[in-house]
């Protein structure tokens, strides 16, 4: 069901008219006539707009996180592949930021759906994350202040505070190309920190 062509076809369409009209102005008319596709064929795949949505929020952030990976591999040095991870889910964050203009009602509706989905996603991201840090620690690279997946969900933690207070900071509805220059500085300062080279450790 999954891969379905035109439960793809469904979801492609609600991207587009989430990006266009922001959540609360989409309808199921404006994603079935986007589609080329009836209500009745909506429903067979999903139960209503919030499903839509939220499957939607989920295919994006997966693309992001197969993507984000790639590129952090590309970096050569482990400490440059982490680095690179952590401050460019900071960034690419403010690509999405288009699809969560929410009205506070709808915000609260959704709420335990966005939890669900940020444990998926948190998990996978964690778990990549361990990994790097792993193989970095045992290359020599770094040492690492305790084990790499402990380490891992900190820095995972300290890249969502620092993400979300630039969101804080920009008011109740934040703005799709908003700044986060100043949490990916934080972030970087950290892992610098954190990541310093080995023949440099006291």
């Amino acid at each position: 069901m999954k891969d379905n062509p035109k439960r793809e076809l469904i979801l492609q369409a609600g991207s587009e008219c989430f990006a266009r009209f922001g959540y609360d102005k989409t309808t199921l008319d404006d994603i079935g006539k986007r589609a080329g596709l009836n209500k009745a064929s909506l429903y067979y795949y999903f139960k209503n707009k919030e499903e839509i949505f939220i499957a939607v929020v989920l295919a994006e952030t997966e693309a992001f996180i197969a993507d984000l990976r790639l590129k952090a591999l590309s970096h050569g040095k482990p400490a440059e592949q982490v680095r690179f991870f952590l401050t460019e889910r900071i960034r690419r964050y403010s690509e999405v930021i288009h699809l969560t203009r929410l009205s506070v009602e709808n915000l609260q509706k959704l709420e335990p759906l966005f939890d669900e989905v940020y444990r998926e996603t948190k998990a996978s991201e964690v778990s990549f994350l361990s990994d790097l840090l792993a193989a970095g620690s045992a290359s020599g690279a770094f040492q690492l202040p305790g084990q790499p997946e402990t380490v891992a969900e900190r820095l995972f933690q300290l890249s969502d505070a620092l993400k979300h207070d630039c969101v804080r900071a920009a008011g109740r509805f934040p703005s799709a190309g908003m700044d986060f220059s100043s949490a990916i500085a934080g972030m970087d300062f950290w892992a610098n920190i954190i990541l310093k080279p080995t023949d440099l450790k006291d």
